[in-house]
């Protein structure tokens, strides 16, 4: 057999391999692989090694770690240690270097790592600072730009009167050191005016806000009306912990109100004048713990504000009991009474506003004997002016007529599930009766509560609209309209003795209703022995 031998350099074991009675010689399992030029990377495979370099099983790294072992340790074997390396016990000092401790890789890895921690808080600290900067911007972005959805609010209304211009001069910032609470009944033309007298500024300076029941919406619309966001879409929040009161509206209403003084001022110390802040409605805080919380908030920081002249703030209401409860506490509030308009000036506002088609002796009478100077009802005859005035005025006393009925309720027979409602009504037509039966028709605050028993009702009857109480503590009918509708009714056929039969059949139930109470309660102090 002809067979050639071709031998291996460094022939080792399993070169050769046993086939069928033959040689043959393995020249791949054994062949050496070299390190790649282009590359510092282990078990790389290079089809055209290089003999000079020869492939290791190492990184760079590894590579250089060892290298720099073998020139920190010397050559032939450890040197004797000197006699400054030997402590008293005879055992040797080592000193530790931190080149021994740590490797260049985890060097690297610590100042990469501290490096990254120093960029994130740098970071950090420059977004936090713009962040505040971008919160006091747009807050007073918001003092000084109008709102053009208020502008839309604003209707063609009969504007001289009195109040007007001490309004004006609030709302421009010309009085300080004072905080204001307009009263006056619903239709009377307040936030007409106050939005008049913005518009006239553009809103410069000011502030205004709608007052709601629920302290979270009332929370919202401030945040939107002064364009604070309560940090909410702060990103740092992401990596901080909840704080535990978080959620309160309160505390966020004190947040927005710090914000402002904030911003008012720094804008005191270069312009000279103070910011307007107007919450309208604000009858409409419930009475209960937190619309009263929040009241006491908000006059708190307005009598603060007064003496510091950073702000003006202006309230808004309808009801009485406002005024009640925020003159308790009062060291710089001033109270402007709107009244309705004059049979004068409202005479000469039907008669611009429908063309003069009435005579002065028919306006004279629809004004002075039917509907009066109420704003809100004098607008609703000008929205048509060809419309005959009559007309348009029964409609408008039959819808508030119907609106009377449905709020107090007339006297009709006595009905055990309605019986709040009854007292409640009966004490608003035993009101009503007397203030009919005045002269002035209206009485004092004083003879109210004698006459209904309880203030709350009183309260409520204010806040419904149905009767009106001033500032020098009168009461009276809200309305010239709700003035002829009580004449009509108590003054109708009967009246008299369907009130004493509903007062005395209520006196009967209140009686049974206590005879039961004392009962149970009698009931429940026996004592059983055994």
């Amino acid at each position: 057999m002809n067979s050639s031998l071709i031998i291996n350099v460094t022939p080792k074991k399993n070169d050769f391999i046993s086939f069928n009675g033959s040689f043959k010689i393995n020249f791949i399992q054994q062949q050496k692989r070299f390190y790649n030029e282009n590359t510092n990377a282990s078990s790389v495979w290079d089809p055209y090694p290089v003999p000079t370099n020869p492939l290791i099983d190492k990184s760079a790294e590894t590579a250089l770690d060892e290298a720099n072992y073998k020139k920190s340790r010397p050559q032939g074997g450890q040197s004797p240690p000197s006699p400054h390396q030997v402590n008293q016990s005879g055992r040797k000092k080592y000193k530790i270097n931190i080149s021994d401790l740590f490797s260049p890789r985890v060097r690297d890895a610590i100042l990469t790592t501290v490096m990254g921690i120093a960029a994130v808080g740098f970071g950090g600290v420059v977004y936090h600072t713009w962040y505040e900067w971008h919160e006091v911007h747009k807050v007073l972005k918001s003092f000084l730009k109008p709102a053009y959805l208020l502008k839309s609010k604003i209707k063609e209304v009969y504007f001289t009167r009195e109040e007007y211009q001490k309004i004006f001069s609030v709302v421009a910032g010309d009085t300080k050191g004072k905080y204001y609470l307009l009263v006056g009944e619903n239709g009377t033309g307040k936030t007409q005016l106050v939005l008049r007298a913005m518009d006239i500024i553009n809103h410069y300076g000011v502030v205004f806000c709608e007052a709601h029941s629920d302290t979270e919406i009332f929370k919202t619309r401030l945040g939107r009306a002064l364009n604070y966001t309560f940090r909410e879409d702060y990103i740092g929040g992401l990596f901080a912990r909840e704080a535990p009161e978080r959620g309160s509206a309160l505390l966020d209403v004190e947040k927005a109100l710090n914000m402002v003084e904030e911003v008012a001022y720094k804008h005191k110390l270069r312009h000279g004048r103070p910011f307007v802040l107007i919450i309208n409605n604000i009858h409409n805080f419930k009475d209960d713990e937190d619309g009263c919380d929040l009241l006491e908030l908000l006059q708190q920081r307005a009598e603060a504000w007064a003496s510091s002249g950073f702000v003006t703030m202006i309230f808004n209401t309808d009801d009485y009991s406002v005024y009640e409860r925020m003159k308790m506490d009062a060291s710089h509030m001033e109270t402007i009474r709107v009244h309705d308009l004059e049979i004068d000036d409202a005479m000469k506002y039907l008669k611009d506003k429908r063309r003069g088609r009435e005579s002065d002796e028919v306006l004279m009478h629809i004004v002075k004997d039917r509907i009066g100077g109420r704003l809100s009802h004098l607008s609703r005859l000008t929205k048509e002016p060809d419309v005959d005035i009559f007309e348009a005025v029964n409609q408008l006393e039959d819808e508030e007529e119907t609106w009377l009925i449905n709020t107090i309720g007339l006297i009709p027979n006595f009905d055990g599930p309605e019986y709040e409602s009854q007292k409640y009504a009966l004490a608003a037509w035993k009101l009503i009766k007397e203030m009919i039966k005045s002269p002035t028709k209206s009485v004092t605050l004083s003879m109210g509560r004698d006459i209904t028993g309880n203030p709350r009702y009183l309260k409520k009857l204010d806040h419904d609209g149905v009767i009106l109480i001033d500032t020098e503590n009168h009461i009276k009918p809200d309305s010239q309209i709700s003035i002829n509708f009580f004449e009509r009714v108590v003054k109708s056929k009967g009246f008299e003795e369907k009130l004493a039969k509903v007062e005395k059949r209520l006196e009967q139930v209140e009686r049974e209703e206590r005879t039961r109470e004392l009962i149970w309660s009698n009931k429940n102090k026996r004592t059983w022995w055994i």
